[in-house]
């Protein structure tokens, strides 16, 4: 059985801060349909790659390619509209606003209506916020279950519900690449099971079916939802492949536990 089409391609990236290497040449292809999961010791460059790929940060070398076209040097807003969302290990949310307002913030790139629409709200624009409005609240406060939530503050919500909203942000845009920033970071056991259960159901579900890249240090999580792993280590990628296989690669093992634990292990 032929593999689905590569989505994401990154190429060689570079990356760096004054001296430091943050990324060192990393290459890695995402297919269509799968959840990539990034792993790595603190400092690793998960997150600068992370950046990389949506935007925020831009390689002094490499490329990277989303559908087979080079978004090296496009914006973030560009790359937004082509389908690449995002969600931050610490929740990037307007705290004073409310779950409906922050989520509806995630569909400006889906609004058709001009500015002479907006003033004259009844009519065009008037329909055009209500279908987004059910579109939010139908397709995706329902999934995430939070749709009980709709009208509270963001700010008054425990951690683990705001690391919904932030997700529920990002699914607003309906993209075709989800990339995850430590999503499970903060919650706990209960928390961390609903989330890992949102992220399979954005993934498998044909509704969504949203290609996801993920970068997480619960390695329960990790193996169990992805297909495959690439380990970064001091900017540089030391090993991709099945979760199976990463799990017991000695190199691996050393980057994370050291070279003394490392050797217990293997014994």
């Amino acid at each position: 059985m032929d593999s689905p089409p590569v989505i994401l391609q990154v190429e060689g990236i570079f990356l760096t801060f004054g001296g430091v290497m943050a990324l060192n040449g990393v290459s890695l292809a995402v297919r269509h349909g799968e959840i990539f999961s990034i792993i790595g010791p603190n400092g690793a460059g998960k997150t600068s790659l992370l950046n990389c790929i949506n935007g925020l940060y831009r390689p002094q070398r490499g490329r990277i390619l989303f559908n087979g076209q080079d978004i090296t040097r496009l914006p973030a807003h560009r790359r937004a509209r082509m389908g690449i969302a995002r969600t931050f290990q610490k929740t990037e949310l307007f705290k004073n606003m409310t779950v409906l307002d922050n989520v509806r913030l995630g569909r400006h790139i889906h609004m058709k209506t001009n500015l002479l629409d907006a003033l004259i709200y009844w009519g065009r624009a008037e329909w055009e916020e209500l279908a987004h409005r059910a579109f939010i609240e139908e397709e995706i406060l329902d999934l995430l279950e939070i749709g009980h939530l709709r009208h509270r503050v963001v700010g008054m919500l425990p951690y683990g519900l705001q690391k919904r909203v932030d997700l529920a942000r990002a699914l607003a845009l309906e993209p075709r690449l989800l990339l995850l920033d430590e999503p499970m970071a903060g919650l706990n056991l209960e928390e961390v099971e609903d989330m890992a259960r949102f992220i399979l159901e954005i993934n498998e579900n044909p509704r969504w079916g949203v290609t996801c890249v993920l970068v997480e240090h619960d390695m329960g999580v990790v193996m169990d939802l992805s297909h495959r792993v690439a380990v970064l280590n001091f900017g540089n990628k030391i090993a991709e492949g099945p979760p199976e296989e990463i799990q017991n690669n000695p190199v691996v093992i050393q980057a994370y536990l050291g070279e003394e634990a490392a050797y217990a292990t293997r014994r």
